[in-house]
Order: structure tokens, then C-alpha cells, then sequence
């Protein structure tokens, strides 16, 4: 017997010529996501739930703050050992009332990373600011970042600008020139984090370790007082603060500048991000991207917010009403503040304004406004912290992450061990998400969509169907003369009814 079952979701996306195979009669291509989002909002559901349930008092909150950091740092996964940073100061530029210096350190072996160090000029222990940088490609050159730290700096503050992953100074895949191979840093990070997934981790989980030996560094500076640490970021700069704020408690007051603040409501509005904002199996572990700011909570926490920003200001209200609560429940309201302006995305001078406002009250306890004059900045070669403009051409045994997730992939090879049938099926059951082979699940139905013919071919249409799973449609071909009734799967010969379920890997236990 000549069986063939043609998976159509394929069918369903091919040229209209096929039309005739089809066997969906509505938009099949929106099925599928329908469907996620509709898984989406079910885990919304359930976190929302737990949350409501934590608003009740101060210790039920505190309980939930414990339970998102342990499921946090399950999901990172384990992070490296502290290694030496070697760190060095590649050369200082002079400007008026304070210094840049360009940094290089390791935040593991041979794998380098490149910041500028603004230092204000005087005597005594200052406060420090860690600012991680947005998707653009000059990163910490990039003329409002540079501006950000010049205004920390004049009011008193040390600032360390970190160059993210795939961008300013460091490109993960380039030629032997340097030049980067993918058409930017966003689509780099999906990429690394294609591969890191492979092995267990993620590019934020990356980035995460990179920040956090930057305040390693920024701690063995003489200039820069421990117990007055901050943190900012803007754009893909505060997903990188609040993933940080969630995991390293050394910080002390924290600011998120056009920042996606809810993860259901991003996925459901543009689908998902690029490979450095979202970490695999956050949704099923009950973890929305609104988690990481509550669990900083109760200290100081700022939200910037451009009301005509194409992230959506609704989520950035939602949440800031949710901080709110938090607050309020850990009976420190006044230490979460939303300032909303009347401009787009990124971190502009009246954000930039409050946002240092914010620090001085905080970390130098006075709450003097902060006026911005014209800020001069310098160009990316200036700031250069490398002698070609990226780490890879600088260092000639660069580690790169793409090389780190290779490395990690072939020792988790050497130490496989053959897997039994069960085991096997186990496993992909584990890695697919699906259900366990003893959950109990609603029969499959398959009813008959009409015919097609192709080259004397008879082909049946189906569509399989099973309670609260997408339909499935797919043909059936037989020998002429030999198509059985189609109103349920019971109407097949047993061999039929095998092979025909052995495709759709998201129909399992049948």
C-alpha cells in the first residue's frame, strides 16, 4: 500500500498553482501563530494569577520575589567562574571637567570586551553608573549614550559604557578584515543565540556575564565609591539593566528608558526580538519580562518613556502600575517613578535630565535639577578602544561566543552516552515541550475535505483535528480504488492509521 502524508502547512504556503491541494478553506498561514499566542496568553493567565496573589501583603510579595530570582537563575543556566580580567587602559582622552579612558577586559578568557570610562576630575570616592547600550551599531559612541555619560559624569558620577555583544567593537562573526558578516547586530544575536540554545544558554545570558565583570571592574577603581552603585540603559540597553538589576544585588538605584515592558504584549504586537532580549523557556517558566523590575524592588527604580515611542507606552503604563503595587505593598511607594515625554524612542536630553536628577537623589542625596548644556562629543575612532576597531582583527586568538558554543558542544559530544528508545523519545519529548507519554490526551478526528487527483493519483484531503491543538490538514494517497472512509481515524487500516500519525510531531501519544 502507498501511503504518503504531505504536511500542509507546506502545501498551504506554496504558489496558488497548488491551490487545488489545498485543504484548509481560511488563512492557513495564521493558524499556527493564532494558536501560540493563544498558548501565550494562557501563561500570561497563570503568571497574572500568582502575581494577584502576591499583591495580598509585604511577605506574600517578598515570597513571590524569591520564587521569579530562583526560576530566573534556573534559566540562565550556570554562568562562568570569575576569571582574571586582565583589564588595562588602552589610552585617556582630556575634556573639560572630566576624562574618557578606554577599557579592555576579559569577562572570560581571551574573550574581550571594549568600554569607555568617563572619570570626573577631583578627589574622593564617587558614585558609579554602569550604562549598557541600545541596538545601535556604534554603541558606546553613539552621540545620546556619550551624552548620557558626559552629564553623569558633570554631576559627579564615574561612568563605565560597555560595548554589547555584536556591536561598536565587538562583532562576534567577521572576516579576517574585521568586517561584520551578517547585515547588523540584531540579526548577529539571533544567530549566537541559535547556538547557544543548542547548548543549553543564551545570548543574554552572555551579555549578563559581560556586565556583570564590568562592574567587577568598575569596583577596583579607586575613584568609585562600592555602596553607591546605578545602573541604566536604553532600548535593548534596558532589557540588558533589567536583566542585570534581577541578578547582581550590588546595584542600588536603576533606571529603564524606553524599555518593552511586557513580553505577552510585544510577542502578541511584532512577534519576537532579536537573540539578545529574549531567554528561551522564560514563558513556560512563568516569567514575563515585566519580573525583572519587581524583583529589584524596593529600590529606587525610574521608567523613561516616549509617549509616541514605537514600543508600546500602554505596556509601559501597565507596568509602572504594577511597580506601583509592588511598592506600595513593600511599603516604599515613592521609590518607583514613571516620566513620560512627549517624543519617540531613546534616551533624549529631558530623559537624559531626569534621569540624572534621578541618581543625585538617590546616590548623593540632594534632589537638584539637572540642566543639559551642549554636550560635545567624539567620534567613534576617538573612542576606539582597539588599535582595528574591533576585537577580533585586535587579538589574534580571540575567543568569540560562536567559537565558545562549538567548544561547549563538542565536550557535552564527548560525554554522550547512547541513548535507549525510551530515553530517546524522552528526551525529545523533554526538548519539544510535549506532553509526558502518560498524560491523557482527546482522541485525533480526521474528517475528509474533498479529493484531489495528481498523475492518476486519488489523494484524499484531511484535516486532523484534536481538542485545543491547531488542525493539522494533510493528503492521503492510496492505491486506485482503495480510499476508505474518512470521518474518523477508526475508518483507516491499522498500517494506515500508523503512518499517517508519524509526521505531525505535535499529535503525540496516539
Amino acid at each position: 500500500m502507498l501511503l504518503s502524508v504531505l504536511c500542509g502547512w507546506l502545501l498551504n504556503g506554496a504558489a496558488r498553482a497548488q491551490v487545488p491541494y489545498n485543504v484548509i478553506d481560511w488563512k492557513a498561514p495564521t493558524t499556527l501563530n493564532t494558536y501560540l499566542i493563544q498558548q501565550l496568553h494562557q501563561q500570561s493567565d497563570q503568571r497574572r494569577a500568582a502575581f494577584a496573589a502576591a499583591l495580598k501583603s509585604g511577605a506574600a510579595m517578598q515570597a513571590y520575589q524569591d520564587t521569579v530570582r530562583a526560576r530566573y537563575r534556573r534559566l540562565l543556566g550556570p554562568l562562568p567562574a570569575r576569571t582574571p580580567l586582565k583589564a588595562h587602559v588602552g589610552g585617556k582622552i582630556e575634556r573639560a571637567g572630566y576624562l574618557v579612558e578606554k577599557i579592555i577586559y576579559e569577562s572570560t578568557p581571551r574573550h574581550h570586551v571594549t568600554a569607555n570610562l568617563y572619570v570626573p576630575k577631583g578627589k574622593g570616592k564617587w558614585p558609579a553608573v554602569l550604562l549598557f547600550c541600545g541596538h545601535e551599531a556604534t554603541a558606546k559612541a553613539t552621540e545620546s549614550y556619550q551624552k548620557t555619560a558626559i552629564l553623569f559624569a558633570q554631576n559627579g558620577f564615574v561612568v563605565l559604557v560597555i560595548d554589547p555583544i555584536s556591536q561598536g567593537e565587538r562583532y562576534q562573526l567577521t572576516d579576517a578584515t574585521g568586517k561584520p558578516l551578517t547585515r547588523g547586530g540584531t540579526t548577529e544575536h539571533t544567530l549566537l543565540n541559535g547556538g547557544a540554545a543548542l547548548v543549553g544558554t543564551s545570548v543574554p545570558a552572555a551579555q549578563l556575564w559581560d556586565n556583570v565583570r564590568g562592574l567587577d571592574y568598575l569596583l577596583t577603581r579607586r575613584e568609585v565609591d562600592p555602596d553607591r552603585i546605578g545602573c541604566i540603559g536604553n532600548s535593548g540597553g534596558a532589557t540588558q539593566t533589567a536583566y542585570f538589576i534581577g541578578y547582581d544585588p550590588r546595584v542600588k538605584v536603576a533606571a529603564l528608558c524606553s524599555y518593552v515592558a511586557s513580553g505577552e504584549r510585544n510577542l502578541e504586537l511584532t512577534g519576537p526580538a532579536d537573540g539578545c532580549v529574549q531567554i528561551p523557556g522564560a514563558g513556560q517558566a512563568g516569567l514575563d519580562i515585566a519580573e525583572w523590575p519587581i524583583m529589584f524592588a524596593p529600590k529606587p527604580l525610574l521608567l523613561l518613556a516616549g509617549r509616541y515611542d514605537f514600543i508600546d507606552y500602554a505596556s509601559i503604563q501597565t507596568a509602572y502600575h504594577e511597580l506601583k503595587q509592588v511598592y506600595t505593598e513593600l511599603e516604599k511607594p515613592s521609590r518607583v517613578n514613571l516620566f513620560t515625554y512627549d517624543d519617540g524612542h531613546g534616551i533624549s536630553k529631558p530623559k537624559r535630565e531626569v534621569a540624572v536628577a534621578w541618581f543625585r537623589r538617590w546616590l548623593r542625596d540632594d534632589g537638584q535639577l539637572v540642566p543639559e548644556n551642549n554636550l560635545a562629543t567624539l567620534s567613534a575612532e576617538q573612542l576606539n578602544c582597539t588599535a582595528t576597531g574591533q576585537v577580533n582583527t585586535a587579538f589574534p586568538k580571540e575567543s568569540t561566543l560562536s567559537e565558545q558554543y562549538l567548544g561547549q558542544a563538542q565536550e557535552l559530544a564527548s560525554r554522550r552516552q547512547p541513548l535507549t528508545y525510551a530515553s530517546l523519545t524522552a528526551a525529545i519529548r523533554h526538548v519539544l515541550a510535549l506532553p509526558e507519554a502518560t498524560v491523557i490526551v482527546p482522541p485525533v478526528e480526521a474528517s475528509a475535505e474533498g479529493s484531489v487527483q495528481a498523475k492518476g493519483i486519488a489523494m484524499r484531503k484531511l484535516l486532523l483535528r484534536r481538542a485545543g491543538q491547531p488542525p493539522l490538514p494533510a493528503l492521503l494517497a492510496l492505491p486506485p480504488n482503495n480510499l476508505p472512509p474518512a470521518r474518523s481515524l477508526s475508518g483507516y487500516p491499522t498500517k494506515a492509521r500508523l503512518h499517517l500519525l508519524i509526521a505531525p510531531i505535535w499529535l503525540p501519544n496516539i
